[in-house]
């Protein structure tokens, strides 16, 4: 099955975005930006285009599921439907003050060439907004060294697909950050301790790097 037919059936089922602390914490860095036009790169149905788009934005969709895609503009986003994988974001350079690209980095086959788009079609002095997941934190090394398992192991079990190409460490995720040359940015982590439902974000990169379930890039241009 092709990953856009996994996807539509998925789409198709019900399946949301849901909105996570991660998400609400980009929501709330965009409470202090001044741009308006903004890419929300990887929007599925539109859930967090739509909490976007009542802050004032002017929302802008792209995702390569039709279901997805006819699910965002029923809700009144501006959503294109493309292949990330094989022709990059369809808009022109300098095209948005702001680009959106939660947990998407990690599915597409080249994360560097996602990275180098985002940065053509966002404006000069403008912001780039990103989240993907730490596979390499404590617990899931602890995890793995216990069991020996796969770290694709749960997701074939679960679903029978993994659709994680890319498995990011706060390393690899800044060596990637320097190839597509996204210079000025901050990293925050994400450490979650769910049975006490904790949730907190942190600048230090050892916090992060180590107990950290989520990266959240935050790239102010120059």
């Amino acid at each position: 099955m092709k990953p856009s037919d996994r996807e539509n059936k998925r789409y198709s089922t019900g399946s949301d975005n849901p909105i996570d602390y991660e998400e609400e914490f980009l929501l709330s860095i965009l409470s202090r930006s001044k741009g308006t036009k903004l890419l929300d790169v990887g929007c599925g149905v539109g859930t967090i285009a739509v909490e976007i788009q009542k802050r004032g934005f002017d929302v802008h969709g792209i995702d390569f599921s039709s279901v997805a895609i006819e699910k965002s503009r029923k809700k009144g986003i501006n959503a294109v439907m493309c292949n990330l994988d094989e022709g990059g974001i369809p808009f022109d350079d300098n095209s948005f003050d702001i680009v959106w690209a939660g947990d998407i980095v990690e599915h597409v086959f080249d994360p560097i060439f996602l990275l180098k788009e985002i940065l053509r079609v966002v404006k000069n002095q403008g912001k780039i907004l990103i989240t993907t997941p730490n596979d390499v934190h404590l617990f899931r090394r602890l995890y793995l060294f216990i069991t020996g398992e796969s770290p694709q192991s749960a997701s074939y079990r679960s679903w029978g697909f993994c659709k994680h190409h890319t498995l990011f460490s706060l390393e690899l995720l800044e060596y990637m950050l320097k190839e597509a040359e996204i210079s000025q940015y901050q990293i925050y982590s994400v450490i979650k301790i769910p049975r006490l439902g904790i949730r907190r974000h942190t600048k230090s990169k050892l916090l992060g790097a180590l107990l950290g379930g989520v990266f959240i890039i935050e790239s102010k241009l120059v």
